[in-house]
């Protein structure tokens, strides 16, 4: 899926004012068709997505290290929500994990290009991006079918570029500034 939204009304006693309206909402889970359009697919995707729940923010990564997004929701007056991945799509990934050195050493704002098959993927290491969560620093990227060598190259905050090719798919890459690749592990369900 591409866009997760979860959600909560702020006003408890909403229901009272508005039958249409309740202060808590199940989430919302939409796949991208790719063609400017967005197909809702809650109903398919399990009954924790569509149990009711006060989400006030999502925390993204590999939490299994499977190659595939997890999510861990937020929920007021509750436990978090951890909605594991396993859907099994075959398709493949990688997890890059940028480490700093004379950048920060958590890489915030370092910016990471994928390529494989001729197609390129650009994501950024980011310090919170929801509502009280924090996602993983590592960067996911997804490789559909493809498990052609990768290309990565890493724009540090300290201005230094590198690139790293003829990388496999379906593994985890620790790269250090100014070092390249200091550790590589395999992905997968074997991998958890």
């Amino acid at each position: 899926a591409d866009i997760l939204v979860a959600n909560g009304h702020v006003y408890s006693q909403i229901a009272k004012k508005n039958l249409h309206l309740k202060y808590r909402e199940p989430k919302v889970l939409y796949r991208n068709l790719g063609n400017g359009r967005f197909e809702d697919v809650s109903a398919r995707a399990g009954a924790a997505i569509l149990a009711e729940n006060l989400g006030r923010g999502c925390a993204f990564g590999d939490f299994d290290n499977d190659g595939d997004v997890d999510v861990i929701v937020n929920n007021l007056d509750g436990p978090p929500t951890l909605l594991r991945n396993d859907g099994g799509s075959g398709n493949h990934s990688i997890l890059v994990k940028c480490v700093g050195t004379k950048s920060n050493r958590s890489a915030i704002g370092a910016r990471v290009r994928v390529t494989a098959a001729g197609h390129s993927q650009i994501r950024e290491v980011m310090s919170g991006s929801s509502y009280y969560s924090q996602s993983d620093l590592r960067l996911h990227f997804g490789l559909g079918p493809t498990a052609a060598a990768v290309a990565v190259e890493v724009s540090w905050p300290s201005g230094l570029k590198e690139t790293l090719r003829d990388l496999p798919a379906d593994h985890l890459f620790v790269i250090q500034e100014a070092k390249g690749i200091v550790e590589r592990r395999p992905l997968g369900r074997s991998a958890s």
